[in-house]
């Protein structure tokens, strides 16, 4: 064949793909930059005819198309390519509309306009619009529903009524097969976080193409697209899209040595894939950098992944390089700690150390969210809750309600009052609570009660908010609980006891494993039934592991049983026994919280001398040390020493083992 009819025949057909015949439609697409092996190279200047408002009649083919086959958004499920090609146009783009299209894809990554939806709609006109408009306005749709966590149920519908959403639908739906993966991709999470029925044609072929283009995907579109999964319904097409894309994520997870690359892949990846990409992570460990190692909290905690080592690593590194973080990271950091039960005392004491040195850069609110991480966690940081509570007293008069409520809660998690300063604090939440108390709903009022009775005090608004007889019906389990507390507190409190030590009354109790093997020690240790009583608790009150008598001028227990010989005597007291789990003290120490702080007051205003047994804590040390501890408390009674000395011993045995 000679040379020259090669070039006219391709330009014949490029013309033809150009017009809005079915004949051209129907043809492949070719390569733009095809050569003849004769050396002779297309024409690159060939311009398209514009298109014709009659579509061209060929071969006698009936030039009438559907309405259906022309909507967007009619109902069609289809899973095979074939299908595809009955409603999509697969046209090339001519030379300067590719430049006008690569000049979109690298603008789209500057910074974002804020439109609202209807102006980016606007902006997309319907008589008249290029390729360039089609890009620009999905682009801006994406940043938009990205940028909005939660979208509005009348934006949306605002959106799917607007005259030319349908325009830009067939427009999507038409462009299709020649949009970069990238756009195709966030055309997809467009009109899946529009709801648009996946029953769509538009939607369908969207997925087909995807499938089509798998194998080429960028581990962003990869995220974009596993997020667009996530939100749709199962089908065939969805079902086999999601099939392979966790096997291209499997793949990926070898070959990857970019450590933002595989944290992005952590966020997307199965449940049964995350082990693999942990792994992964963790032979890079010394390639992170700083900004690394807190972005891997942030992926863990969206995935709720705890993983010890990687965690461990990254806040060996954090802990020497807090100084590059702003605070907002801070922030997020404590968050993702608290979020992930990661109890590192030495991560959180250096975020602690960290904000008080520069406590000029940090405003009431931020560190009042570190303190409420930090109270989740039960790390009970002193300066920085000392410095929070001279503000809180500083600007009472100004006191909010929300920072009334999470002071109160804050403050009853850790059971911390400023020292020297403990009435005047809680007379500045006394006060701003009967001013707000109007203002605030009757369960949030219920919670704020309860933590400043843990704290100590009973407000003198208490009696006004138990009048309430619609308050009981409004209450859940948890929340009578606290309503019983609450008033037990003001029976207590008010020197008026409901109890004695006479109504104690002995109960069958399941225990876990460690507080059993705890009461077995202590059982063998004390040898005598007859000087102990076990699993007591006073009438739908408080429960007491042991009660013991001591005799403290002769520095010996006593039998139990006659409680009236012993009850006068000056020198007998009585001694309560709570074995406790860990989530009974504050971090790296024995300071009670919650309610073992308000049942350790309330049992030591009842007569007893309260001994709180660290369960764990107790079984890790040797046989001579737990006997040690065990004659030090109830012998001598209880003191922040002797607790420092087994804290400190624990420490030791947990360094030594790591």
């Amino acid at each position: 064949m000679h040379n020259l009819p090669l070039p006219y025949l391709l330009r014949t057909v490029r013309l033809l793909q150009s017009c809005h015949c079915l004949l051209g439609a129907r043809m492949p697409s070719l390569l733009r930059n095809y050569s003849s092996r004769s050396g002779l190279l297309l024409f690159p200047k060939i311009k398209p005819w514009p298109p014709a408002s009659i579509p061209i009649r060929f071969l006698n083919q009936d030039i009438s198309i559907s309405t259906e086959a022309n909507n967007p958004l009619s109902v069609h499920s289809t899973s095979s390519s074939s299908d595809q090609d009955e409603y999509s146009l697969k046209s090339d783009l001519s030379p300067s509309l590719e430049g006008e299209k690569a000049k979109v894809q690298s603008t789209s990554m500057g910074p974002p306009k804020k439109l609202s939806y209807v102006e980016v709609l606007e902006a997309f006109s319907s008589d008249s619009h290029s390729q360039h408009d089609l890009y620009c306005c999905i682009m801006d749709l994406w940043r938009s529903l990205t940028n909005e966590k939660k979208m509005k149920l009348s934006d949306k519908q605002l959106i799917s009524e607007h005259p030319n959403f349908h325009n830009l639908c067939y427009g999507v739906m038409k462009s299709a097969p020649s949009m970069s993966n990238r756009f195709l991709v966030c055309s997809l999470y467009v009109f899946v976080s529009l709801k648009v029925n996946q029953k769509t044609r538009l939607i369908q072929t969207l997925l087909n193409i995807c499938q089509q283009r798998l194998s080429t995907l960028r581990v962003e579109e990869i995220s974009i697209l596993a997020k667009c999964l996530k939100m749709m319904e199962s089908d065939k097409n969805v079902d086999i899209l999601n099939s392979g894309l966790c096997l291209l994520i499997e793949l990926k997870c070898e070959a990857m040595k970019d450590v933002t690359a595989i944290q992005n892949m952590m966020r997307i990846a199965p449940a049964h894939l995350r082990r693999n990409f942990e792994e992964k992570a963790l032979q890079m460990v010394d390639k992170f950098t700083v900004s690394q190692c807190h972005n891997m909290f942030s992926v863990l905690a969206g995935i709720n992944l705890h993983s010890e080592s990687l965690l461990d690593f990254c806040s060996h590194k954090l802990i020497d390089c807090l100084d590059e973080l702003s605070c907002k990271r801070i922030i997020s950091l404590t968050g993702c700690c608290s979020k992930l039960l990661y109890f590192n005392e030495k991560l959180l004491s250096a975020i602690g150390e960290n904000i008080k040195n520069n406590i000029y850069m940090w405003d009431m609110w931020q560190i009042s969210l570190v303190l409420t991480s930090m109270a989740f966690l039960r790390f009970r940081y002193v300066p920085l809750l000392d410095y929070f509570a001279d503000k809180i007293m500083q600007e009472s008069e100004s006191l909010t309600t929300s920072y009334l409520v999470k002071t109160a809660k804050i403050y009853s998690m850790l059971n911390h009052l400023p020292e020297g300063k403990e009435d005047k604090f809680l007379n500045t939440l006394n006060k701003a609570l009967d001013l707000h108390m109007d203002s605030m709903n009757k369960k949030e009022l219920l919670r704020t009660f309860y933590n400043l009775c843990i704290l100590g005090l009973v407000s003198s608004s208490i009696n006004k908010f138990l009048e309430d007889q619609s308050l009981p019906g409004i209450l859940d389990n948890i929340e009578k609980s606290y309503l019983s507390h609450i008033k037990l507190c003001m029976l207590l409190e008010s020197g008026s006891s409901p109890y004695s030590i006479q109504d104690l009354e002995k109960i069958e109790a399941n225990h876990s494993h460690s507080v059993f093997m705890c009461h077995t020690f202590l059982k063998n240790h004390f040898k005598d039934p007859t000087l102990y009583q076990e699993n007591m608790q006073f009438p739908s009150s408080y429960f007491i592991d042991f009660v013991l008598t001591l005799d403290k001028e002769q520095r010996k227990l006593i039998p139990t049983g006659d409680v009236q010989t012993v009850e006068g005597s000056q020198d007998i007291t009585r001694i309560a026994v709570l074995c406790c789990t860990p989530n009974a003290f504050t971090l790296g120490s024995l300071h009670p919280v919650g309610k073992l702080a308000l049942k350790m007051r309330h049992l030591k205003s009842l007569g007893f001398t309260v001994v709180a047994v660290p369960v764990n804590q107790l079984l890790m040390l040797t046989e001579a040390k737990k006997v040690e501890f065990l004659r030090e408390n109830i012998f001598n009674g209880t003191s922040s020493n002797q607790n420092s000395v087994l804290v400190n011993e624990v420490k030791q045995i947990a360094h030594h083992e790591t």
